[in-house]
Order: structure tokens, then sequence, then C-alpha cells
């Protein structure tokens, strides 16, 4: 029989591009397991405009080709967790939170995507 090690998958392809590897038969059908089911969490932190409110997202996400992300409508099932880290104040009378995100299906640009959803874009995007 042939036995698979090696890549596993490739996350948040993207954008950070971090590789999931196998270095024995073991490890790989164990990651691949874990990977199926939903075991290994993505967490970021990400710093955002307002003060978060809600604790989760179920937002549809829909793209098509290389348009943008959009949240709601139509789309594929997507689910994030927030959970606020800490909650800032400008001199000029912004409000920022920096927010601990764990997104719970992976789609593409699912944090910012979502986050606009919600009325929060990430700093970068707002």
């Amino acid at each position: 029989p042939e036995f698979d090690f090696g890549f596993l998958h490739r996350l948040d392809v993207p954008s950070s591009g971090l590789i999931l590897v196998a270095t024995t038969y073991g490890a790989y059908y164990d990651l691949q397991l874990q990977l199926r089911s939903g075991m290994i969490g993505r967490d970021y932190v990400v710093l955002n405009h307002g003060w978060l409110k809600r604790r989760k997202v179920d937002a549809r996400l829909h793209w098509k080709g290389n348009s943008p992300t959009r949240s709601g409508g139509q789309g594929k099932p997507s689910r994030t967790r927030l959970s606020k880290l800490l909650a800032l104040a400008g001199a000029t009378g912004s409000t920022f939170t920096m927010m601990l995100i764990r997104v719970l299906t992976g789609r593409r640009h699912q944090i910012r995507s979502h986050c606009m959803h919600i009325g929060h874009p990430t700093v970068s995007d707002g």
C-alpha cells in the first residue's frame, strides 16, 4: 500500500501562507483527522474600528473570481467567533477594539468581510 506524508494543507492562502507539514506517516494521518474534524483552531489578533458588542458572526460569504468577498445574502455559510481583548479611545474621539478572532469555517477574506458586515472594519480597511 502507498502511504502519505509531507504537505497537508496550506492555511490562509494568500495572506500568511502557513503550511501544515507532517514528517511521519503517523503525524500525517493524525493531522489530517484534526484538520477534517475542525480540531485545528485558527486564532488571530485584529485591530478594528469601533467598540465590539457582538460575540459571533454567522453570515454567508460569496465571491466570484477576483471580485471582493461579500457578507450576507447568498454564498457559503461562514462562522466567526469574536472576543474583546482591549478597547481603546483615541484623542480625536475615534474608538478601536483589539479583538481575538477565531475563524470557524475558513472562507476567503472571512475576517475582513465579517468585521465589515458587523460595522467594525479592520483598521487597514476602514
